[in-house]
């Protein structure tokens, strides 16, 4: 059995699966699984792949209907054959030591149950680092205690055991297709802790700037989801500061859902401190609603 499964959720991405494809053929270690989860694209991504056929390296193509990317990840768990997962979107591309750079991390430490995730850097093409992460080589800490209380911002790669992925599948909400990955790696701050790398593995385009107005549109038309986000951001272990934030946007995505504010209350489980919180978030839903819904 291979011991890096990376897992490529694709939706009509068929012109640059190629570009990460090439990437994964110069990786100086070969024994991984590349599996591709397609969901449910209409261009020519099938094609592509079966042109992929001579691969150096294990590669599976699962197609399913449309559901959004974090209902392909909960798809993917039955065809996964390795011990750790590695999620690399369509887009992007590894560098040529990735795999054995985590292959080479996983030996030591595979026998510390307590270690639930490797997170590695991610690079601009200009080869500096997206995450503003100040850490030492090696830092163990939790994504809550490092990340969200120390406000390390942008985006890392993370490799998680194959078991703790399949133990958190992401929520599925009726009509809903986008859940932020970040609900699981919130999660697993409560019962795993990380391994911070300070070595880039991953290369991506990145744009600066805030969310578009497209991107903010996609989260308030997929509240629920959201919710359920920002939920895992209410324990004590979180600062203040974070709690407040999410809070705030708690109610801001209970409205988008056209929940009533006793409805707000009731699901956020803090009744007493998001009472306060929940004039501003109406505030704030008007606001964006004008904005980015109209």
């Amino acid at each position: 059995m291979c011991t890096v499964t990376i897992i490529t959720p694709t939706y009509n991405r068929g012109n640059l699966l190629n570009h990460l494809y090439e990437s994964l053929c110069q990786q100086t270690v070969k024994d991984f699984q590349w599996l591709i989860i397609d969901d449910g694209s209409q261009d020519d991504t099938r094609e592509v792949v079966k042109g992929m056929s001579n691969a150096p390296f294990l590669l599976e193509y699962h197609y399913k209907e449309n559901g959004g990317k974090h209902t392909a990840l909960n798809y993917s768990h039955p065809y996964i054959k390795g011990d750790l997962v590695f999620i690399v979107d369509s887009d992007d591309t590894l560098a040529s030591d990735a795999v054995e750079t985590v292959l080479e991390d996983w030996q030591l430490y595979k026998s510390k149950k307590e270690i639930g995730v490797i997170s590695y850097l991610r690079g601009r093409l200009d080869g500096s680092s997206i995450a503003n992460s100040t850490a030492p080589d090696r830092y163990i800490s939790t994504h809550i205690d490092y990340r969200i209380n120390h406000n390390i911002t942008g985006d890392m790669a993370e490799v998680i055991r194959t078991d703790v992925f399949k133990k958190y599948p992401l929520p599925v909400f009726p009509g809903e297709r986008f859940m932020p990955e970040g609900w699981l790696w919130n999660l697993l701050s409560f019962h795993y802790k990380t391994v911070y790398r300070r070595k880039i593995i991953y290369y991506c385009e990145y744009l600066e700037g805030g969310l578009t107005k497209s991107g903010r549109k996609l989260l308030m038309n997929n509240p629920l989801g959201l919710m359920a986000h920002c939920k895992t951001f209410f324990a004590s272990k979180t600062s203040a500061k974070a709690q407040l934030k999410e809070m705030l946007l708690y109610g801001v995505y209970g409205f988008c859902a056209h929940k009533n504010v006793g409805e707000i209350l009731s699901g956020s489980g803090r009744i007493w401190k998001m009472l306060p919180v929940v004039p501003f978030s109406l505030a704030l839903y008007l606001f964006w609603k004008r904005k980015y819904l109209s």
